[in-house]
């Protein structure tokens, strides 16, 4: 089989390094590859596409996650706007410590992004967990407030501050272990008998207890708990906002008038498509990555976590789990209509 050198670099195709042995583009860390691996046609094609693929996906989504910011800024009035709001600053930070992480790829593994792999590494993970558990308390919220019997929201914004700033927390001391995890060192290099400078794990960390253990939390707290919560969320959003539904708490609280009711349905429906949509987009997107990862540590000869197979999975599958960040801002645009409103008259002012 014919040898094809992966671009930008065959000696470490993962793109958005994972959290392995080390971080860095350059010898000698190769990620835990199996030595003379061979590639085939489709995973330098694929390995190429996302490599000119993710930096325009992290570029737009951080300029929309921005006009995003800037619009809730100006009709911060309900808990969904708080929640809005902490969870596109928390996308925002996420896209930036992404973007950072795989700058080595395009500019060379410089000493000072090496310096910053260890901290940057530990606050993606922070903003990660952040805007997973935002995302799901947002809609927790949602759900409390049309099962119960009365109209308006339980939370007001300056409650929904709080729990947004609790979330961040919970997120940091999650992400804590992290901070200690890799660190800067110089080691030599085998094939040229010269130092190099390196982002890897640290003695404390490299032992099969801790790294299975952390592994399984991390995959607790991002995927077993937020899935099988949003999934009943969905379907709870979905049967409470169905229209006989509405009619009926609305009729029996306090509005009689038509038009109010009619009104009132909309806007109820409207935001509970809009986080509907948020969650169903974020499961189909985070579990192709999420599913490739536990069948590696749970499956290891179904899927090779050192083969060039898994490297090209893992890229293809980090692209889309970005993807859809590219589209929050379209989503708030269709379903949000005070958001609407808002981003026009910001728009229509500058012009």
């Amino acid at each position: 089989m014919k040898v094809i050198d992966l671009h930008p670099d065959s000696g470490f195709p993962f793109l958005v390094p994972p959290l392995r042995e080390c971080l860095t583009v350059k010898s000698p860390c190769a990620m835990g590859l199996v030595s003379h691996n061979m590639t085939v046609y489709w995973h330098e094609i694929s390995d190429y596409f996302c490599f000119l693929t993710l930096p325009v996906l992290l570029i737009f989504a951080i300029i929309t996650q921005i006009i995003s910011v800037i619009v809730l800024s100006r009709q911060v009035r309900q808990s969904l706007d708080t929640y809005l709001m902490g969870l596109n600053i928390a996308t925002m930070l996420l896209l930036l410590s992404t973007a950072l992480l795989s700058l080595q790829h395009y500019v060379g593994p410089h000493d000072l992004l090496v310096y910053a792999q260890p901290y940057t590494a530990s606050c993606r993970d922070w903003f990660w967990y952040s805007a997973i558990w935002l995302l799901v308390m947002m809609s927790f919220e949602r759900m409390l407030t049309v099962s119960a019997s009365r109209a308006n929201t339980l939370c007001t914004s300056s409650q929904a501050a709080v729990v947004v700033t609790m979330v961040f927390a919970v997120g940091l001391v999650s992400a804590l272990p992290r901070f200690w995890e890799y660190e800067a060192v110089e080691v030599l290099d085998p094939q040229t008998n010269a130092t190099s400078l390196i982002a890897e794990k640290t003695m404390s960390t490299t032992t099969e207890e801790y790294n299975t253990m952390y592994f399984w939390y991390v995959k607790g707290v991002t995927l077993f708990a937020p899935f099988g919560m949003m999934i009943l969320m969905c379907l709870v959003l979905a049967c409470r906002t169905r229209r006989a539904v509405l009619t009926k708490r609305y009729t029996a609280i306090k509005h009689t008038n038509g038009l109010t009711v009619n009104r009132k349905m909309k806007e109820e429906v409207s935001m509970s498509k809009l986080l509907i949509v948020l969650m169903c987009l974020y499961m189909l997107c985070s579990s192709p990555a999420s599913i490739l990862d536990l069948l590696a540590q749970v499956c290891p000869a179904l899927i090779d976590p050192a083969s060039r197979t898994f490297s090209s999975l893992y890229n293809i599958f980090t692209v889309i789990y970005f993807f859809q960040f590219a589209l929050h801002l379209m989503i708030y645009f269709t379903f949000n209509k005070p958001f609407r409103l808002t981003m026009l008259a910001i728009f229509c002012c500058c012009c």
